[in-house]
């Protein structure tokens, strides 16, 4: 991939300060309120900032420069944490989740949609596989990191080394040139609404991608559930560390991303069927979540958290090289809804989990999400079963949607 190839490593710079920011961010707000109310406040937030801004992001995507874009948002990204060094309220700290929610989506539909512009949809696996590797890397070094900062350094300390790693990423895209196919969108200008009700017809008309979402949608949807959960089981099995077993377990998650993307590019049936890869790794993720949640071992839970990192890793690898195999003109609006059911799935997720909580113990919160996401992998499978001969082709030569 030659030159080409340091546009992927730019992403581990944001990779790793959002999983930082993330982590740290959960950390003081648990620590200043003591309370899973406000916990999930500043992660539903951050989801929310998602949805409002993802079909909009997909849009611009379209319409403008995605370099520029993804400069833009890295750098104010890089300016909101900063910003938490000197201030950190609950209430500010509510609001930079938000602010990160939007930002961060802007960077992430450019990013993913320019990608088969640069590198063609012929390499679309082993591209994303990369991207997965250093992206993984990148949250084992940013969760480890922020996990054994936190036993040396003060909150705000980490704050400032996750400030840099967005400002790194930024200058990085200042430097690396591509060249850049205009979008068909911006040659053509339409009005926002018209163009994002074409980007729904586009997929209601494609009825594989359509269950595709679906599918995406219940599984973030269930992934509410250990997002919230997981901090609470590091607070459980030790509260004066929480930190550093919160980053522990989602270390170990990223250790099973990385080998997955290391064997995936090689497994030549599971690349010619990117649908039923994508079923597969994501129904066994949904085990492995289920069964990380149900255990009080140190060990064990690590051992669960990286084999559920290796299907969740491949999980996000065939999504990604579905969507991509999309057109150019509409392939940033495609992102932007991926995106947008991504925070709306998390966002109804969290407030389930707030009310369902009152009633259930944590682990079997995480039993009734992920359980329900296993059942529409099931029904998914029964769908493509009974359209065996109308989507065979589809499915095999994986052509562009």
């Amino acid at each position: 991939m030659g030159k080409q190839s340091y546009f992927l490593y730019t992403k581990s710079f944001s990779d790793m300060g959002s999983m930082m920011e993330m982590l740290v961010m959960n950390s003081v707000i648990f620590s200043k309120t003591e309370s899973t109310v406000w916990l999930s406040a500043v992660l539903s937030a951050r989801v929310f900032g998602g949805i409002l801004s993802s079909i909009v992001s997909g849009i611009l995507a379209d319409r403008f420069n995605r370099r520029q874009i993804m400069i833009y948002s890295d750098f104010i990204r890089g300016g909101i944490i900063l910003t938490l060094c000197f201030f950190s309220s609950p209430f500010l700290l509510l609001l930079a989740a938000f602010l990160m929610g939007i930002f961060s989506s802007f960077f992430s539909v450019s990013f993913n949609a320019e990608i088969p512009q640069i590198f063609g949809e012929e390499k679309a696996v082993k591209v994303n596989s990369l991207l997965s590797r250093l992206s993984a890397i990148s949250m084992v070094i940013g969760f480890f990191g922020a996990a054994f900062l936190a036993e040396v350094l003060n909150p705000m300390g980490i704050f400032v080394i996750d400030a840099l790693s967005f400002f790194l990423s930024g200058a990085a895209l200042l430097k690396i040139k591509w060249d850049s196919i205009k979008p068909v969108s911006k040659a053509v200008p339409t009005h926002w609404l018209k163009e994002s009700l074409e980007a729904c017809r586009f997929v209601r008309e494609r009825p594989l991608l359509l269950m595709i979402f679906i599918i995406f949608l219940c599984q973030t949807f269930a992934a509410s559930s250990q997002n919230l959960g997981i901090p609470l089981l590091s607070e459980s099995l030790s509260s004066e560390n929480f930190s550093f077993y919160q980053g522990m377990i989602w270390g170990c998650w990223g250790l099973g991303c990385i080998l997955t993307s290391m064997f995936v590019p090689g497994l030549k049936m599971l690349n010619h069927n990117f649908f039923l890869s994508y079923m597969v790794f994501s129904m066994f993720a949904s085990m492995g979540f289920i069964l990380l949640m149900w255990n009080n071992a140190i060990f064990y839970i690590m051992v669960l958290a990286f084999i559920t990192g290796m299907f969740d890793g491949g999980t996000g690898i065939y999504f990604n090289a579905i969507l991509q195999k999309t057109e150019n003109r509409i392939r940033g609006r495609i992102f932007g809804i991926a995106n947008f059911l991504n925070r709306l799935g998390f966002a109804f997720g969290f407030l389930a989990a707030a009310q369902v909580l009152r009633h259930v113990s944590m682990p079997m919160l995480v039993l009734f999400f992920h359980g329900g996401m296993i059942v529409a992998v099931l029904l998914g499978f029964i769908v493509l079963l009974s359209k065996r001969q109308n989507v065979k082709k589809t499915i095999i030569e994986n052509e562009s949607i």
